[in-house]
């Protein structure tokens, strides 16, 4: 399977030109770094609001986007990897601006300020993903166009050619399928959150719907989303006795 086919599978097409506008904040000193508040506009109207980290001194001109987890905690989005809220150890955008990295997190859809006013996050996740499954495309294509949509601003931001993702968990999972579909993405770091759907099956693991693009399956899983991979180099980390994540599939 190669970037197109992968698209195909999410129900998305190449999300180049689908930014066309965004609002900045002005940065604010936070922890030994510059932080603000980005609000994409993408072409469909709908908005992504993102924090980006900048670092004092600039030690590597790679841009990256982190990715926030899932947990359940939808009232949890960017201001985790961001250190401002949630799992001290869930910090890593933080930990990559102090480290010389310029980072963007954005709030996925159902997150933080991306929540559904009635407060129900779990009930506006499985709304919005069955309802854009009867459009014709997916969440996972959702959260991967979002993300494609941030690298084309931070990319404009900084000048680079290339960017980095990281992730852990729903994190992960997002990471990876936008590394397979965007070759502009050129090293990733994707902890827990990447393992294969028929070794969730057996185990009776429940993901979040995003894991479950229709037809991924017989189409060969996520080690043939794997394949179109090219010239990217990648970290994946899962922990051995993961209970969400069985380690065959991580293998495979």
């Amino acid at each position: 399977m190669d970037r197109s086919g992968v698209r195909r599978l999410l129900g998305i097409e190449p999300a180049r030109n689908r930014l066309v506008g965004a609002e900045a904040s002005a940065p604010e000193p936070w922890q030994g770094i510059s932080r603000s508040r980005v609000l994409l506009r993408a072409s469909d109207e709908h908005t992504i609001p993102c924090l980006l980290l900048e670092p004092e001194h600039l030690s590597t001109p790679l841009p990256v986007v982190a990715v926030h987890q899932h947990n359940g905690k939808f009232h949890l989005g960017k201001s985790e990897p961001a250190g401002m809220a949630g799992n001290p150890g869930m910090a890593y955008g933080l930990a990559l601006a102090k480290a010389g990295v310029t980072t963007l997190i954005p709030d996925l859809h159902g997150f933080e300020e991306r929540r559904d006013p009635s407060g129900d996050g779990a009930h506006d996740e499985r709304f919005h993903a069955w309802n854009l499954i009867a459009h014709g495309t997916t969440l996972q294509g959702a959260h991967v166009t979002d993300v494609s949509i941030a690298i084309d601003w931070i990319l404009h931001h900084t000048g680079a050619g290339s960017c980095g993702v990281i992730g852990h968990s729903l994190g992960g999972q997002v990471s990876f399928f936008s590394m397979a579909c965007d070759e502009r993405i050129v090293t990733g770091v994707l902890n827990c959150g990447v393992g294969t759907v028929a070794s969730f099956e057996p185990a009776c693991i429940l993901h979040n719907p995003a894991w479950y693009p229709p037809g991924i399956v017989p189409l060969g899983d996520s080690p043939a989303v794997a394949r179109a991979f090219h010239q990217q180099r990648v970290l994946l980390a899962a922990g051995r006795d993961d209970p969400l994540f069985p380690l065959s599939g991580v293998d495979e």
